[in-house]
């Protein structure tokens, strides 16, 4: 007895009040994205270190063109269409009146509120919504070839990769020049021609780009 309360009761109401006590934490973290995870993601998306594979994209600032503020990845309403910059614009570097992407395919930048699906998608993917993905921690490969060969490499990589458990996909993309192959994460693009593409480019792309830039902790 504790206090003219059995011990066993005791031990219950603490046993249960750790239980509640954990849950509501786990819910906490799941919806709010740790310091660390933020810290990190910020971190990584600033880093140009040339040995990381891909070139180095600095982020995109925006529709306010100030960089480092929210609206950087900014949730766009559903079927909203934002074009490549033209070369006017990259030279003036004004990617934000009118909104446009600095890189084709983008690597940042506000996006779709809809993410793509990590797989081999079979109907070409908004850049939108492949963007979105990619700030979840995603690499994907983007292509724009009639070579089934390299189609069929693109996709035994992807398949390999989602076993993992990993998140990659891959998208036809008619956007960029014909027999190009792009591999992107958030700041992160390696873009080449259809003869130089192996299957050690793009997994060596994926292990050191995966999950980098990780903002929500996925």
């Amino acid at each position: 007895m504790l206090g003219g309360i059995p011990v066993t009761a005791v031990a219950a109401a603490v046993g249960a009040f750790v239980l509640i006590a954990g849950l509501v934490y786990a819910v906490t973290q799941a919806d709010n994205p740790t310091e660390t995870s933020v810290e990190k993601a910020q971190d990584a998306q600033l880093d140009d270190d040339p040995n990381i594979p891909g070139t180095y994209i600095p982020p995109h600032p925006g529709a306010d063109g100030q960089a480092g503020t929210r609206d950087d990845r900014s949730h766009m309403p559903a079927g909203t269409s934002i074009p490549i910059c033209t070369q006017a614009q990259l030279d003036a570097k004004n990617y934000s009146n009118p909104l446009c992407y600095h890189s084709n395919p983008p690597t940042s930048g506000p996006h779709s509120e809809t993410p793509a699906q990590f797989r081999n998608l079979q109907n070409p993917a908004r850049k939108e919504d492949v963007l979105h993905s990619m700030e979840h921690g995603g690499v994907f490969i983007w292509y724009n070839t009639s070579d089934q060969a390299a189609i069929d490499l693109i996709k035994s990589v992807v398949d390999d990769n989602v076993d993992r458990r990993r998140f990659v996909g891959s998208t036809v993309y008619t956007e960029m020049e014909p027999e190009t192959i792009a591999i992107t994460s958030w700041t992160r693009l390696d873009k080449f021609p259809v003869s130089e593409l192996t299957k050690e480019r793009l997994q060596r792309f994926i292990n050191e780009n995966h999950k980098r830039f990780n903002p929500e902790g996925f």
